[in-house]
């Protein structure tokens, strides 16, 4: 069977981590979660103990791109055991926001993207709103699913819609209408990626640009290393993962030095 990692990156805001962990609970696939916190100064790291969840807690703030690239390494570098003793790697990491919530259903149906068409890296459908100026990736697009869609309490019925809607086409002998589709950009909220990844790290211990603390690597990762090999983040649109959007940071996410003001003015 195959085995996820989820790295889901926090810095306060655990009121949503709370939602996210509680998601969690429900979804039916092999998957181990690894936080990486930037120093939170709140009850993050006292909830993920409550969760039984592994963190790995930061000295300092050093913004997103840092926790993916830390979260890259553990999946590149960790071996699991399974109950006869035998040892692998992961063979899935998703990378996610802690403001996001995850039904069942929605992990698998990546999965399946994977095992059908040759992507490295494949993103979810979300709300309009939680895939920001990736306007390809929201729900609206594919569904009549409004305004459902945009209420968190029912994250888990939008999947669930959604997976009936695709047994519907498959019996009707339409499922080319939910191919995946190529994106040029996406919105980094939550995305997964297999082991072939590994082919387009930026160095041994990092698969981003280090330079990019909290916007744009997604992006750049996208331009300069899937897009030159043909290799394009797809967009799954079976699969559904709501993002409340906006809600875990501070700052202007595009200047480095104002992101740091903002993020240590009162320390």
């Amino acid at each position: 069977m195959s085995k996820t990692l989820l790295v889901i990156t926090t810095y306060n805001q655990s009121e949503y981590t709370k939602l996210c962990f509680d998601s969690i609970k429900n979804i039916e696939d092999d998957v181990d979660v690894l936080v990486i916190d930037d120093c939170s100064t709140d009850d993050t790291i006292e909830l993920c103990k409550e969760y039984n969840h592994e963190v790995i807690v930061k000295e300092t703030g050093l913004g997103l791109t840092d926790s993916w690239n830390r979260g890259y390494y553990e999946f590149k570098q960790r071996w699991i055991y399974d109950e006869s003793g035998q040892d692998d790697n992961y063979d899935y990491l998703i990378l996610a926001n802690n403001d996001i919530l995850i039904p069942r259903g929605a992990v698998t149906e990546l999965k399946k993207t994977f095992h059908k068409w040759p992507f490295s890296m494949v993103v979810p459908t979300s709300t309009t709103l939680g895939v920001g100026h990736n306007r390809e990736q929201s729900i609206e697009n594919y569904y009549d699913i409004a305004p459902d869609c945009n209420n968190p309490n029912y994250y888990q019925d939008i999947q669930d819609r959604i997976l009936e809607g695709k047994k519907q086409i498959t019996e009707a002998n339409n499922l080319f209408q939910l191919d995946p589709s190529r994106m040029k950009m996406f919105n980094g909220f939550f995305f997964m990626m297999n082991r072939n990844i590994i082919n387009y790290q930026h160095s041994d211990k990092e698969l981003f640009d280090p330079k990019y603390l909290m916007t744009k690597n997604e992006d750049n990762f996208n331009w300069s290393k899937l897009i030159p090999n043909d290799d394009f983040a797809a967009v799954c649109k079976t699969s559904f993962v709501f993002h409340y959007k906006g809600v875990t940071t501070k700052g202007d996410l595009r200047d480095n030095n104002k992101w740091r003001e903002a993020r240590f003015h009162d320390k």
